[in-house]
């Protein structure tokens, strides 16, 4: 066979060999590349079965989450305390409806995201600087903290609240904020005026009961002993002692109608007395028609 026919066999083998690798390669690298999308369509499932989970996960957290706020507000509204929290910019985040309609007189969302002083209405100056100067203190000692102040409320009635105020802490510790829950006393403190007011006015009336226990003898002796004399001075050669009888027999009514006075005290009324003295004022306490 001549030698060009060789070589022409041995090209074509060549050929042939070199077509069957290409071939070959080509097909590793199909298979790497089926095995490849195989692998990124199960990479691509995982994924989107870990992100319908998230998914699934996130929406019932949000839906507790819903469920607890809602709980929460409820609660809060069916609260007969005011109640408020706050941020640590001082801005209101929340409220129930007692403290909105009954301190403020607005609705929650003209409250909500606003500091006390850009309110539609003003909380009085003096009970800001009370309320900020308490929540000082609140955070100076990092715990509950409580103080008495009286409100001027949205339907006009002065109320006599106490403030509980507590922190709102982070994860770290750190104070983020406050809540606030008022507490009426305005009743409790009336009670207790009125209380009071009754047992000053016990021991008043028994240290009236007492005194005039002990100068109506006295009085009705003198007052007998002045009438004698007035009698012996007009018959008698010293007239001119006649003026002096009367003024004492004036004094001695006017002691007669003093302990008159105190039998008939019925309230608790006094007045200054100087030096920052009171004592007790007999002719207000006596009269009748204030009484009434």
């Amino acid at each position: 066979m001549p030698v060009f026919l060789w070589l022409l066999v041995l090209a074509w083998i060549g050929l042939a060999i070199g077509c069957g690798y290409t071939l070959f390669r080509k097909k590793q690298r199909i298979r790497a590349l089926q095995r490849a999308v195989r692998e990124a369509k199960h990479t691509i499932h995982r994924l989107e079965t870990d992100h319908a989970q998230k998914t699934t996960q996130r929406r019932k957290t949000e839906e507790k989450l819903r469920s607890y706020l809602q709980l929460l507000d409820a609660l809060l509204n069916t609260m007969s305390n005011p109640v408020c929290f706050k941020d640590g910019e001082g801005v209101f985040q929340g409220c129930n409806r007692v403290y909105a309609k009954t301190v403020l007189g607005l609705t929650r969302d003209r409250i909500i995201g606003r500091r006390a002083q850009d309110l539609p209405r003003q909380i009085p100056p003096d009970l800001a600087a009370t309320y900020q100067r308490q929540e000082m203190v609140m955070l100076e000692k990092g715990g509950f903290h409580a103080f008495e102040a009286m409100v001027q409320c949205a339907d006009g009635v002065q109320r006599d609240f106490l403030f509980n105020l507590a922190p709102i802490k982070n994860p770290k510790g750190e104070a983020v904020g406050s809540v606030t829950v008022l507490s009426d006393l305005t009743e409790k403190n009336r009670a207790a005026r009125d209380r009071l007011a009754r047992e000053r006015l016990e021991g008043v009336l028994e240290t009236a009961g007492g005194v005039c226990h002990e100068m109506n003898q006295p009085l009705q002796v003198l007052s007998g002993f002045l009438e004698i004399l007035a009698v012996q001075v007009a018959d008698g050669p010293g007239r001119e002692m006649a003026d002096v009888v009367a003024n004492a027999r004036q004094q001695v009514d006017r002691m007669g109608a003093i302990t008159a006075n105190l039998q008939r005290i019925t309230r608790y009324e006094t007045l200054d007395y100087g030096d920052n003295t009171r004592i007790i004022d007999i002719h207000k306490a006596s009269r009748q028609d204030d009484a009434r």
